[in-house]
């Protein structure tokens, strides 16, 4: 029984139980090289037996499917025949009366010395959508540009900024240190017109001719003492 036969390699090559694996149909392809086998298990075992299946030298290509997985150049010979054998009557052709009573739907025929299995597995997350599409690209491009843009404008402003406070930072240092110098200017020159004019005097360089000093002589023009 192939149904039996591949549950049991599949099985033992990833470490699962016979009964988890179910072979669901069997349908050669048209270039006659290959058979699609549709069988359900655990999602682990579907990988572990895809991944097998393609290696050669794995445990699974070295079991009893040995000659169904492996291709041959030549087709008949002892090869086919030690095939044949492992692999049982056809699906379509019970052998015994118990696999006679089997639904019509079953595998239609056993797979050749020289076909290699094709497993046709269902890959999780299917309903996904796309990885990798044109418009998120563009999205992403654009963003990049507009976030670009904005770091180069975001360092021009603060490059304003700071020329602003070094500017204003020097004019206020500079204002304070002429505000200085300025009083200490003011300062001085008042200190100067003070000193000139305590030791110089309008007076003694430009005598006055006063009228009353002219006629100081009293004892000229006014009345002597006397009783009146």
């Amino acid at each position: 029984n192939f149904r039996q036969l591949f549950a049991q390699s599949v099985a033992q090559a990833t470490g699962s139980k016979t009964e988890d694996v179910k072979v669901l149909s069997t349908q050669p392809q048209n270039h006659g090289h290959l058979d699609t086998v549709v069988f359900e298990a655990s999602p682990a075992t579907l990988q572990a037996t895809q991944k097998q299946a393609a290696d050669p030298e794995s445990k699974l290509a070295r079991g009893p499917l040995h000659l169904l997985l492996v291709a041959k150049d030549v087709e008949g010979g002892a090869d086919a025949e030690e095939a044949k054998k492992v692999a049982g009557p056809s699906p379509a052709m019970p052998a015994s009366p118990a696999a006679a009573n089997e639904p019509e739907e079953e595998p239609k025929e056993a797979p050749a010395s020289n076909k290699a299995l094709d497993i046709d597995t269902q890959m999780p997350f299917g309903q996904m959508e796309p990885f990798g599409r044109e418009d998120t690209a563009q999205e992403l491009t654009e963003s990049s540009i507009a976030e670009s843009n904005e770091m180069v404008d975001q360092l021009e402003r603060a490059e304003v900024a700071e020329e602003k406070r070094a500017v204003f930072r020097a004019l206020t240092r500079l204002r304070g240190a002429a505000i200085t110098s300025f009083d200490g200017v003011a300062r001085a020159q008042t200190g100067n017109i003070d000193e000139y004019a305590k030791k110089n005097s309008w007076r003694k360089a430009h005598p006055i001719r006063h009228l009353a000093q002219e006629e100081a002589d009293v004892s000229k023009w006014a009345f002597p003492n006397a009783d009146f």
